[in-house]
């Protein structure tokens, strides 16, 4: 979207007011250009913003902010999301509003993986008055002229009426043809904690290495909504699928009537906002995970609000529950909505509780495992470490994999993790730190994503009245090419 043509725009000195950048920890993001500094009222008019960063980061929105009097925040619509920023620089343009005539603070933000608001140098926005429109000069009026003395005959055949031009109708696209179900097995996996059938394996720790944990720095209020939209940006990759759960609530106990039908995709829980519905799905009631000590019920375990979808794993008197839910993205290859190669990035954060584990995971369509590989990151339990596996593709037993270790905890802070498929290599990074890489044997066939939170496949199980959370605040998906 571009901004529509101002005419007579007078350049007004840029008044530095305010710099928002956070503490030392935070990525230093420098603000090239910020248009408009003047618009004229009821115009609407977009901003554009260009920034560039000496350290690569992927801010989880970019917008521009505008404050009136007192505060009041009238910031220009669809900031973007996932963007990424690096020193060659990013360019965007946000959507077009219309301000009244005043003066008003205009700057640009970024928001960090964390949530958190960091606001950039500020500048003074400018609206002018329209111009009053001209004074037309009425037309003078019209000097009657003498009715005939005769009055015209009237016709003695009426002019018959025009046949009106039919409206072709367009054709209805033709509904997408209902898939049968496919046959659907209690889940159950391996040491990776597959969602389907699978055997059991042993990791074998092959690699380790330290990763810090994502930076929470302290944040400059900026009450700036998520992101709805994902406005023209240039000088970044944008994820192909991304979710920030913005304006989006599914109280607890909402999940529900989750049921298989086909591919992941056309699978549904009737339960949800169709919004939520159409972008998610979750492991049924009733399925066991893998260990088969948890069960898992997403009306007892997810919910989504304040822009996360949180996960509750418990145990209480009844039994043990746990969480699968399962993004559906675009450009489905296999049988069950999985896709082949691509990025997928999740920020999350989890609490301690022993006897339970995150087992993230990419699954292969078709459920032949261990044949087809498989690929975890991350997993671990939630008082242990975080560790990445991946199953080779024409792997003989679970143990038949590549498996790298951190010393990074599971629980506390809030991790960006990211596994980047492609044909001849597999990449895992923590924190914007590459934890481990593959190069022969890589999966090559479509796999659906699974956010596997279970009960620990080794060691005793969750204590009675025990809980953990696992949050996400950002889920997104690069496809390959």
């Amino acid at each position: 979207m571009r901004a529509g043509a101002v005419a007579g725009a007078a350049v007004i000195a840029l008044t530095a007011l305010a710099s928002g950048q956070a503490d030392a920890g935070t990525p230093r993001v420098v603000q090239d250009r910020l248009t408009p500094s003047t618009f004229t009222a009821g115009a609407p008019t977009a901003a554009s913003l260009t920034l560039h960063s000496a350290t690569c980061l992927t801010a989880r929105s970019v917008g521009v902010a505008v404050r009136g009097a007192g505060g009041a925040n009238l910031d220009f619509p669809q900031a973007a999301s996932g963007v990424r920023i690096c020193s060659d620089g990013v360019h965007l343009t946000t959507g077009a509003r219309t301000l009244p005539a005043g003066t008003y603070r205009e700057f640009g933000y970024w928001q960090d993986s964390g949530g958190r608001y960091h606001n950039l140098p500020a500048q003074i926005l400018t609206v002018r008055q329209a111009p009053a429109a001209p004074a037309t000069t009425p037309a003078p009026a019209a000097t009657p002229s003498a009715a005939p003395a005769t009055p015209a005959p009237a016709p003695t055949t009426p002019t018959p009426a025009s046949t009106p031009t039919p409206t072709a109708s367009a054709p209805s696209d033709p509904s997408t043809p209902t898939l049968p179900p496919s046959s659907t097995a209690t889940p159950s996996a391996g040491s990776s904690s597959s969602p389907l059938a699978s055997p059991s394996a042993t990791p074998s720790p092959a690699a380790s290495a330290t990763a810090s944990p994502f930076a929470r720095p302290t944040p400059t209020p900026t009450p700036t909504p998520f992101p709805t939209s994902t406005p023209t940006a240039t000088g970044g990759s944008l994820a192909t699928w991304a979710e920030y759960f913005a304006g989006e609530n599914v109280p607890l106990g909402s999940w529900t009537g989750c049921s298989a039908n086909g591919p992941v995709q056309t699978s549904h829980c009737t339960g949800l906002p169709a919004a939520v519905d159409a972008k998610w799905w979750a492991y049924p009631s009733g399925w066991k995970d893998t260990s088969k000590n948890g069960t898992y019920d997403p009306a007892r375990t997810l919910s989504i609000a304040n822009g996360q979808l949180n996960m509750h794993l418990s145990r209480d008197s009844a039994g043990t529950w746990v969480a699968a839910p399962l993004p559906k993205l675009p450009g489905a290859v296999g049988k069950d909505g999985g896709v082949q190669y691509g990025k997928f990035e999740i920020t999350w954060k989890a609490t301690s509780a022993a006897g339970f584990k995150t087992a993230f995971l990419l699954w292969p369509d078709g459920d032949v495992w261990p044949q087809n590989g498989e690929i975890d990151f991350p997993e671990g339990s939630l008082t242990g470490d975080v560790s990445a596996y991946m199953h080779r593709q024409g792997a003989t037993s679970g143990s038949d994999q590549d498996a790298y270790e951190t010393s990074v905890a599971e629980a506390g802070a809030w991790h960006v993790s990211t596994i980047d498929w492609e044909p001849n290599s597999l990449t895992f990074s923590l924190d914007g730190k590459v934890i481990g890489h593959s190069t022969s044997r890589i999966p090559s066939g479509p796999m659906h994503w699974v956010l596997q939170a279970e009960t620990a496949t080794s060691g005793a199980g969750p204590a009675v009245g025990s809980s953990a959370d696992i949050s996400i605040a950002a889920v997104k998906y690069w496809k390959a090419g």
